[in-house]
């Protein structure tokens, strides 16, 4: 049983239409996606792993990527199907689409809808056409907006329970006045939930290689932490609180699915590349990873077979540093209590004392209503504290 006594499920689709240049994520081009091909491993997995946990309600499932909107809504219902029919989906559940901008990636939403999608997350990622050719996407500006509003007129319609919008700063060269323009764009149709990731430069990426060879220039820290700290105040008019580092919403449009994450929820996991956190005794938990080459997955799964790439034991000790990490990306903060129930009171007290003797209280961090925060000032040092404190 998850420790939340209920579960969120993760399920990953692998293939995109173009794999950009910054992407280090489990993703592949296909000239043809064995779209029921895949259908069948997944449900195969979701069987197998499922024969070895306790089924609880189902809170959150998200479909990612790649780009699960090409899928297709007959394999995502299949999926959905499947998930309710073993746990059992909650009324109010969480069903989240990763999509892309263009028709031939969105898809029917009204399909989608039907399946038992009711959030769809874009990535928009800008809407500055240098950017984005900077970026390898393969849509524009208009591409960018229309599907927006598309989203937002299923959502003003009661097809959906909420929208969210991936952008991406820091890009070399971008200036706050083109953020704070993009951010407009979207936050003045009513977006309700924006997600701003600062780009990072990955191993095993064409960016990576593109820039080790000099063709383009890294990244401005200084300027990307200028558009971080902006961020708040840029998304302010339409209402939107930033509730983690990098995620900002409306009051009950944040992503829940990603809030168990961040509190270390318990998640099972299927497809490609996918990461899981199952309970194990004596143990807070097992993470695995599937292999993240599509071949093989389908394969190894056709032969009734796992395709677990690791599995690693999660111990309190672990568990607890990791919440320590988690829990700070967030406004609410880390909640002492919970951490105390992982890992013991002497755990909590000595974490305290640390943030204490190192200088942090005050200054990077506060201790308010059991839980403990980063200042705002703090948000651009966020891994500087989590060093610290480990």
């Amino acid at each position: 049983m998850p420790r939340q006594g209920a579960w969120s499920v993760y399920v990953h689709f692998p293939w995109c239409l173009k794999r950009c240049a910054y992407c280090d994520f489990a993703t592949s081009v296909a000239d043809r996606i064995p779209r029921g091909e895949y259908t069948a491993a997944v449900l195969a997995e979701l069987e197998m792993r499922t024969a070895a946990i306790q089924a609880a309600p189902v809170a959150t499932v998200f479909f990612g990527g790649g780009t699960p909107s090409l899928w297709g809504a007959r394999h995502v219902g299949a999926v959905l199907e499947w998930i309710d029919q073993w746990a059992g989906l909650r009324a109010d559940a969480e069903v989240t689409l990763e999509a892309n901008p263009g028709a031939a990636e969105t898809g029917d939403l009204q399909d989608y809808a039907a399946a038992g999608v009711n959030r769809v997350s874009l990535g928009v990622q800008s809407l500055h056409a240098r950017h984005l050719r900077w970026l390898d996407r393969i849509h524009d500006a208009a591409d960018a907006l229309a599907a927006v509003d598309r989203l937002l007129e299923f959502n003003a319609a009661g097809r959906l329970r909420s929208v969210s919008v991936d952008l991406i700063f820091g890009i070399p060269g971008q200036t706050l006045g083109q953020l704070r323009a993009d951010v407009a764009a979207l936050v003045d149709r009513g977006v309700p939930h924006l997600s701003a990731y600062a780009l990072t430069v990955e191993e095993r990426t064409p960016l990576h290689a593109r820039m080790a060879r000099g063709e383009v220039r890294a990244p401005s820290d200084a300027a990307t932490v200028r558009q971080l700290m902006a961020l708040p105040g840029l998304v302010a008019s339409g209402g939107l609180l930033r509730y983690e580092v990098s995620n900002f919403a409306r009051p009950g449009h944040e992503s829940r699915h990603n809030q168990a994450y961040w509190r270390g929820d318990h998640y099972l996991a299927a497809g490609v590349g996918a990461h899981g956190f199952v309970p194990a005794p004596q143990l807070c938990g097992v993470r695995y990873a599937n292999s993240r080459h599509s071949g093989q997955y389908i394969d190894r799964i056709a032969q009734r077979q796992l395709a677990t790439e690791f599995e690693e034991p999660i111990d309190a000790a672990t568990h607890a540093t990791e919440r320590v990490m988690t829990g700070l990306r967030t406004a609410a903060g880390l909640d002492l209590a919970a951490l105390e129930s992982i890992a013991g009171p002497a755990v909590v007290d000595r974490l305290v004392a640390r943030a204490r003797d190192r200088g942090l209280v005050g200054r990077d961090v506060v201790v308010v209503d059991g839980h403990l925060r980063l200042s705002e000032a703090a948000w651009p040092r966020l891994d500087g504290v989590v060093r610290a404190l480990a």
